[in-house]
């Protein structure tokens, strides 16, 4: 069964389908029941929901959300991991809500998996490789309004830094514009099996309006990228590799650096910068 896998039971499925965990794929899977159960109580049973799970792993996470949605969709790109999942769904009432994509979410069309009044939700416990990846194709997919990710715990702390902290880097300021970022659960390395060598933290993701035209939105996060290439310069260097000048409405700026500006002052700094010269 999906839901009740306990490591040891886990590790018994693997040898008897001779399946080998790739630490490049960075497979760590949850096997904790009571935190899975903490993740299923952040989502009330919603029968119009469509779960999007990038990375499927033992299904543990892929139950509980068939219990409470209409369906998920699971994308695995291991392969070989088919035999696992078929010894676990043989008997299991929830299997017809469940289906498995056996190739790279992140070349999947997210969109066209959801039907007309169905809300797509994204989730996943992501191989930590992978994550800038996944965090920038869900900004791009605007048919996806919310997200459950699980990242290692320094990138968490990154993706969701306010300014004026010191880790508050340019994909902070480019999912922040985008996203409500919550900090939901911090997870220990004892949850997993294998046992990751890190911690790890699930980041709540709830679309907002982000103010930008489409056509700005590529533009805006090359500009907010190349903005903290030196982030420990003032803006003024910044400025002059694009020819910006260092007087009038950018004096006061150009002393500034990246990371003390908000996620809304970068979408005015970029339209001012856009209106003197080619961003």
């Amino acid at each position: 069964n999906m839901n009740t896998l306990t490591p040891t039971a886990l590790r018994d499925l693997l040898n008897r389908t001779g399946v080998v965990l790739s630490k490049r794929l960075g497979q760590n899977f949850l096997v904790d029941g009571n935190v899975l159960a903490s993740m299923a109580s952040l989502f009330p049973s919603d029968k119009s929901v469509v779960f999007v799970e990038v990375g499927a792993g033992a299904l543990a996470l892929t139950g509980i959300l068939a219990e409470r949605g209409k369906r998920v969709i699971a994308y695995e790109i291991d392969e070989r991991l088919r035999k696992v999942h078929e010894a676990l769904l043989a008997d299991d009432p929830l299997r017809t809500r469940i289906e498995l994509r056996y190739e790279d979410a992140l070349d999947a069309d997210w969109c066209a998996l959801g039907h007309e009044g169905e809300t797509l939700v994204l989730m996943g416990n992501l191989p930590y490789l992978r994550s800038s990846e996944t965090v920038l194709k869900l900004i791009r997919t605007d048919c996806i309004g919310q997200a459950c990710l699980l990242f290692q715990r320094e990138f968490a702390t990154r993706l969701a830094a306010h300014s004026g902290n010191g880790d508050y880097s340019s994909l902070s300021v480019v999912a922040q514009t985008f996203f409500d970022i919550k900090r939901l659960l911090e997870l220990s390395p004892d949850v997993f099996f294998p046992r990751p060598e890190v911690n790890s933290t699930l980041l709540g993701f709830l679309r907002h309006p982000s103010g930008l035209e489409d056509t700005e939105v590529a533009p805006f996060m090359r500009f907010v990228q190349q903005s903290f290439l030196h982030r420990r310069k003032k803006l003024a260097d910044f400025f002059r590799r694009l020819g910006v000048p260092l007087t009038g409405e950018f004096a006061e700026t150009s002393q500034l650096r990246p990371e003390v500006l908000t996620p809304s002052e970068f979408i005015d700094l970029f339209r001012a910068v856009s209106r003197v010269t080619r961003v």
